[in-house]
């Protein structure tokens, strides 16, 4: 399962776009990231995730690698290269790939964070924090 423990409250009121095709897990990251006080959307997959982005303004997106309908390398590249207002919003891959390969193919993008499934909520909602504060 996923490792999960209490970590600081945030002052921020910043939206966080989750995407993952696993249930439990997007609920999961949406109930620990409500507690600790960000505003969270979620969405199944990449595609449906490009679509919230028509109707929220997220600060940072989570995002699984490997989805059905689009994954989130396609969503990752077509952000980058289509839409100029989310180029600077922090992307974490949260991710069950570990090859090193496929962390190395992504890098063009620029994600935030690389980080691999099992979840450690502390490293989540650190790398979280930081990826924040860069972008500010």
């Amino acid at each position: 399962m996923y490792a999960m423990s209490a970590a600081p409250t945030t002052p921020l009121r910043k939206t966080i776009l989750v995407i993952d095709d696993e249930d439990s897990l997007r609920e999961l990251l949406e109930d620990e990231l409500t507690a600790i006080g960000y505003k969270v959307a979620t969405a199944r997959n990449g595609a449906e995730g490009l679509e919230k982005l028509q109707s929220i303004q997220p600060d940072l997106i989570i995002c699984d690698r490997a989805m059905p309908a689009m994954t989130g390398y396609e969503l990752l590249e077509r952000l980058r290269a289509v839409y100029p207002q989310y180029r600077h919003v922090p992307f974490i891959f949260l991710t069950a790939m570990t090859n090193r390969q496929d962390k190395v193919a992504v890098e063009p993008f620029k994600p935030a964070a690389y980080l691999e499934k099992p979840l450690d909520f502390d490293v989540l909602a650190a790398t979280i924090e930081n990826a924040l504060a860069d972008a500010a």
